[in-house]
């Protein structure tokens, strides 16, 4: 596919977007963010175009996110350098929710962080076979962004916080289930997709034929679990009722507590308030609240060791500041709510399915 680590083609009717940098996991870059905002752009107005169809090469994953690496280094020659990555990453989120055309991604392999944010504001997710979804960033000192705390927020009862702390990952059932993915269809299928949307053929017919009934997954025995465990008042709370239901659910609250205890104490914590606030708010607010909030973690040493630990020397030995959910004040965590760089672009718009 040539050494473009994006395609953007033309054909008859459809737009088509191709992530090409497989050997990357297809994380995104800087560059990569604005060719997908251009191509939005032009596509928006352009008569011939019906929709657009945005998938991956590669069979490991469709997209790890936004390029981790690259941010880390912006962030080392200095922080607004990151921020303006973040900007962009965030400001073709909000492009893609007010597209008002179909957006049809297909995905097969992993989903990750910004890999979440240039599929779910799309009309139509398809998730193929071994689609796997999670927002890990609290592994690496940061926090489950592009909007998570708005759509995390929305997801029943307290899915969306045990997602966003324990960053696990979910299969296409429990995606489905929850209203993440719109369709389940295999890979096989998938040129014939691209094919029907270049001929300008009704999306919605096409998918809902061709979708399968993905099983019952793993959320019907683990959502009393979960609540059990995360419906608690705070961070702390919850590793207490973790703690005090040890194996009595088959290991899974210890399985749980072993996740938490390897994540950045600070951003346990601003998941959790993220969370808790996203679920009053829009996505336009959550996204101006969320840019703030990283905008200040870019600022802080958790997230250059997280990083380091789990990207570059993979040690998984993080040495995170504090190392204790009980050394966290909320002095601090109030501290990196305050917005001092600016908010975001996001111009008003209508998106096709409001």
């Amino acid at each position: 596919m040539g050494d473009k680590h994006l395609i953007v083609k033309k054909n008859n009717r459809a737009g088509l977007l191709t992530l090409n940098r497989s050997g990357a996991l297809n994380a995104i870059s800087y560059e990569m963010f604005g060719q997908l905002s251009e191509a939005l752009e032009d596509w928006q107005d352009d008569p011939q175009i019906y929709g657009v169809v945005l998938d991956s090469a590669g069979g490991k994953a469709f997209c790890a996110g936004g390029d981790i690496r690259e941010v880390h280094k912006r962030g080392q020659e200095d922080p607004k350098l990151a921020a303006a990555f973040l900007r962009r990453e965030y400001e073709y989120n909000w492009q893609l929710d007010r597209f008002t055309k179909p957006h049809i991604s297909l995905m097969n392999g992993l989903v990750l962080g910004g890999g979440v944010g240039i599929s779910l504001y799309g009309t139509h997710r398809v998730a193929g076979q071994n689609f796997s979804l999670a927002m890990p960033e609290t592994a690496i000192g940061f926090i489950p962004d592009i909007g998570a705390s708005w759509f995390l927020g929305h997801l029943p009862y307290s899915t969306g916080l045990y997602l966003a702390l324990t960053g696990l990952s979910i299969n296409r059932a429990d995606a489905y289930k929850l209203g993440l993915v719109t369709h389940c269809i295999d890979e096989k299928h998938f040129s014939e997709i691209k094919c029907a949307i270049s001929e300008g053929l009704p999306v919605d017919t096409l998918l809902d034929d061709l979708h399968m009934a993905p099983g019952k997954g793993n959320f019907p025995k683990l959502a009393s679990w979960i609540e059990a465990v995360f419906s608690a008042s705070t961070v702390d709370e919850i590793f207490e009722r973790a703690k005090a239901l040890g194996d009595k659910n088959d290991g899974w609250s210890l399985s749980v507590l072993d996740q938490l205890r390897e994540k950045s104490p600070t951003s346990l914590h601003l998941a959790f308030k993220l969370w808790k606030k996203g679920r009053k708010m829009n996505l336009q607010a959550a996204l101006q609240m969320e840019y703030g909030v990283v905008c200040n973690l870019l600022r802080q040493e958790d997230f250059y060791e997280g990083i380091r630990a789990m990207v570059l020397d993979k040690d998984k030995s993080a040495q995170w500041q504090p190392d204790s959910i009980s050394d966290v004040s909320i002095t601090r965590l109030e501290a990196l709510f305050e917005n001092n760089w600016g908010e975001l672009h996001l111009p008003k718009g209508k998106h096709v399915g409001d």
